[in-house]
C-alpha cells in the first residue's frame, strides 16, 4: 500500500486549515481512476490528522460525450464525471467538505450548483506541489481581495484599453462579483487551490468593443501563448467576429465553431489577477497534464476575460475560454485599478 508523503501531507494541512476543516467533519475525496494517487494519500492523511472523517469516492475516468472534440475537451469547461452517477451527487450533497481531485473538476459541472446549495464546501486541487506551496493564501492577500471585491461590487462600468488596440466597455450593473481566494471556508462555497483574482459576471448584454489578444497573452484551454494578433469584436455581449490572419485566430474560429452553440461566444466574466507570486510564464515550466493554469489566470495585473457559461446572465455552455492578457489598462467607473498590467495599489 502506498503511503503519504509527509511533506505533502503537511502542505495539505496548511491549505485545509484555511478551509476550516475541523474535527468530526465529513470529508469526501472525489477521484477518478487517473487522479494523482499522491494527492489522494496526502488529502486523506491531512484530513485525518485534523480530526476529519475522510473517505475516498473513486469513479471511472470518463470520455467526453462529444466525440468530434475528443481530446481538447478534457480539462475544459465541464466535468462529466458525475453525469451517470446521481447517487454520488446525493452523497456529496450530504458531506461537509469535498476535496475535488477529479480530472476536470466540478467547477462547471451541471451538479455543482445543487451540491453547493446543500452547504458543502468544495476545493479543487490541480497544480503541482511546488506551485501549491508557492501560491498558498496569506492574510494580507485576502484583505486585498476583499477590498477589490468591495470596489467591483459597487461599480457600474468597467473599461479596458491597451496599446495593442483593446477598447472594451462592460456594464456591471446587476452583475455577480466574486473573489477567488484559493480556499473555501464558508458553507456552500467553492475554490481552486492557489487561484487569486477578482471577477464580475455581467448580468446584461451591454458588453461592447474590441479585445485584442497580443503576443504573450494566454488562451485556455489551449494552454498556449498567443503569437499573432487576434481581435475579438464584442457586440451586445457576444463575440461577433474573430479577426486575424494567423494560426491563433484560426484555432479560435475553429474551436468556437465546433460547438454549434451561440452561448459559447457570450461574455462569461471579466476581472484581474491579484497574486504577486503567480508566474505569467508558468506554461513553459509545467506541462498541460501537470497543471490547470492557475498561475496564468492569477498573475498580478492581468486582465482576465472569459467567454461561455455566465451564471448572472443565466447562460450555460460547455465551451469556456479563459484569456489572461498582459499590459492592459483597467478602469472601474473611470478610476484606474490596473495600468499597463500593473496594479495601481495593493491595498
Amino acid at each position: 500500500m502506498q503511503t503519504a508523503n509527509p511533506a505533502l501531507t503537511s502542505l495539505f494541512m496548511k491549505e485545509f486549515e484555511w478551509c476550516k476543516v475541523s474535527a468530526g467533519e465529513s470529508v469526501a475525496i472525489l477521484t477518478e481512476s487517473e487522479s494523482r494517487w499522491q494527492y489522494v494519500q496526502a488529502a486523506q492523511s491531512a484530513a485525518a490528522a485534523m480530526g476529519g472523517r475522510a473517505f475516498q469516492v473513486l469513479l471511472p475516468s470518463s470520455s467526453p460525450a462529444q466525440s468530434e472534440i475528443p481530446s481538447i475537451d478534457r480539462g475544459n469547461a465541464s466535468s462529466i464525471v458525475l453525469d451517470d452517477y446521481p447517487e454520488v451527487t446525493g452523497l456529496l450533497k450530504s458531506v461537509d467538505f469535498i476535496v475535488d481531485l477529479s480530472l476536470d473538476g466540478l467547477i462547471h459541472s451541471q451538479q455543482r450548483g445543487e451540491i453547493l446549495k446543500s452547504g458543502t464546501r468544495t476545493l479543487l486541487i490541480k497544480e503541482p506541489p511546488d506551485a501549491l506551496e508557492r501560491l498558498l493564501p496569506t492574510d494580507e492577500r485576502c484583505w486585498r481581495i476583499d477590498r477589490a471585491v468591495e470596489r467591483l461590487s459597487r461599480a457600474e462600468q468597467m473599461t479596458v484599453t491597451s496599446e495593442a488596440g483593446t477598447d472594451l466597455r462592460v456594464n456591471l450593473r446587476g452583475g455577480i462579483v466574486k473573489g477567488a481566494y484559493g480556499f473555501c471556508d464558508k458553507p456552500g462555497t467553492s475554490a481552486t487551490w492557489a487561484t487569486c483574482a477578482v471577477v464580475a459576471y455581467p448580468a446584461t448584454d451591454e458588453v461592447d468593443g474590441n479585445v485584442v489578444l497580443a503576443c504573450g497573452d494566454i488562451v485556455f484551454p489551449f494552454y498556449r501563448y498567443v503569437e499573432s494578433p487576434v481581435t475579438l469584436r464584442f457586440k451586445g455581449g457576444f463575440v461577433d467576429e474573430i479577426i486575424g490572419d494567423g494560426l491563433d485566430a484560426e484555432l479560435l474560429r475553429d474551436y468556437y465553431g465546433r460547438w454549434g452553440d451561440r452561448n459559447a461566444y457570450g461574455i462569461s466574466h471579466v476581472g484581474w489577477g491579484m497574486h504577486e507570486k503567480a508566474l505569467w510564464d508558468a506554461l513553459t515550466f509545467y506541462g498541460r497534464n501537470e497543471a490547470a493554469g492557475v498561475d496564468g489566470r492569477s498573475f498580478e495585473g492581468n486582465f482576465l476575460i472569459s467567454t461561455g457559461p455566465n451564471y448572472a446572465a443565466g447562460r450555460h455552455s460547455r465551451c469556456h475560454f479563459d484569456l489572461p492578457m498582459r499590459h492592459c489598462n483597467i478602469s472601474v467607473d473611470n478610476e484606474p485599478v490596473v495600468v499597463a498590467g500593473k496594479l495601481v495599489e495593493r491595498a
